[in-house]
């Protein structure tokens, strides 16, 4: 009997099954969302939303008037407030913990409504993602507020605004930092209204020291509720 060669053929099988259960423990293994606070009328995809309730990619979160839910993403990037008459999907939440640094990857898409945001500092790999109908929001860690329409409220931190024209396509780049705002009708940056305060997660906010890989966000048209009136500093400049 040929025990060498069986002996091989094991040895190679044993190698094949060990390589893959490597490759499964090195991929990128799902995140989730835990919902830490629910007020008023929450929908978690069709189910009723619970406190303690764990969802994933692919949920669709949708609130009713004077509604709320406040959601953990745990290593996916912090907290996410959805206030009331909004809807947010669950798009993409990834956590990668094989390499010398942790790379998440969290998507969310907010199709109507507006969600508060308190984004913990994330790796140079990582990305979280807030995309609306018309505009996208990639942050590295701050807080801050986000519409549907696309306007952007910043309480700390630093975020750099790109606004895309909708004929020639062409970009132009702001710096909005804590306590300012940026309002596309001008296009550009000023102070947050009077009376509009930071949202309140709970916990101790994330302080980001503004560097080169600030967050990005794309924008759209801004509630008029929020427009100031009479904008000042660069903002008044570029008006």
């Amino acid at each position: 009997m040929n025990y060498f060669g069986r002996f091989s053929r094991v040895a190679c099988v044993g190698a094949i099954l060990a390589l893959a259960a490597n490759l499964v423990l090195a991929a990128p293994q799902p995140g989730s969302a835990k919902v830490t606070k629910v007020s008023g009328v929450v929908y978690l995809g069709s189910a009723p939303a619970n406190v303690g309730d764990v969802v994933g990619p692919g949920t669709v979160i949708t609130t009713g008037p004077a509604s709320e839910v406040l959601l953990n993403l745990g290593a996916n990037g912090g907290y996410t407030r959805v206030l009331e008459n909004s809807k947010l999907s669950l798009d993409e939440l990834t956590v990668d913990s094989a390499g010398p640094e942790t790379v998440v990857k969290t998507r969310l898409g907010l199709k109507e409504g507006k969600v508060d945001s308190q984004v913990s500092k994330l790796s140079s790999q990582s990305s979280y993602v807030v995309q609306t109908p018309s505009s996208t929001a990639a942050i590295r860690g701050t807080t801050f507020t986000t519409y549907a329409n696309g306007a952007v409220l910043v309480f700390d931190g630093c975020v750099d605004v790109v606004m895309v024209d909708p004929v020639t396509k062409r970009e132009a780049r702001y710096s909005v930092c804590a306590g300012q705002m940026f309002d596309p009708k001008i296009p550009g940056v000023v102070s947050i209204p009077p009376g509009v305060e930071a949202p309140s997660f709970g916990v101790a906010p994330t302080i980001v020291t503004p560097s080169l890989d600030r967050p990005v966000v794309y924008v759209s048209p801004f509630p008029p509720e929020l427009s100031p009136t009479e904008p000042t500093g660069s903002a008044a400049a570029a008006k």
